[in-house]
């Protein structure tokens, strides 16, 4: 036994699971060339990094001003910063802030209801009040 090294092994090792890391090489370019073409024809886009999971890699939800999103893999986060820095577009972490409001009602086909002059009553003027 001498000159022979015996590894430590603790008694839950095998209830351990050894898990692959997700999403294998990173994202593809055509990934990269949607998250561009989203965040360049769409008005008033956000962006929330996603963490990776144990099924997914790390990905980068854009998200329009009508609610309207995409969803897309990315490397990391540095490169979520960088492409969106590149397009002005502003990033938040979506384990912090959470998803905006306007996502799911876009899912369940909810339009905002916005109001424009035109649909304001005619504003009456009183030209000269009395007062009692």
């Amino acid at each position: 036994m001498a000159g022979a090294t015996l590894g430590v092994v603790s008694m839950f090792d095998r209830f351990r699971r050894r898990r692959a890391k997700p999403g294998g090489p990173g994202p593809s370019a055509q990934a990269q060339s949607r998250l561009k073409e989203f965040m360049t024809s769409r008005e008033g886009v956000e962006a929330f990094v996603e963490p990776p999971t144990s099924v997914y890699a790390m990905s980068l939800c854009l998200v329009a001003a009508d609610g309207e999103y995409l969803r897309q893999p990315v490397k990391d986060e540095k490169q979520a910063k960088r492409l969106c820095g590149e397009h002005g577009v502003p990033l938040y972490d979506a384990r912090i802030v959470g998803y905006p409001k306007r996502m799911r009602d876009y899912e369940r086909g909810v339009r905002q209801q916005r109001i424009g002059l035109e649909d304001l009553p005619p504003l009456d003027i009183i030209e000269n009040p009395e007062r009692d």
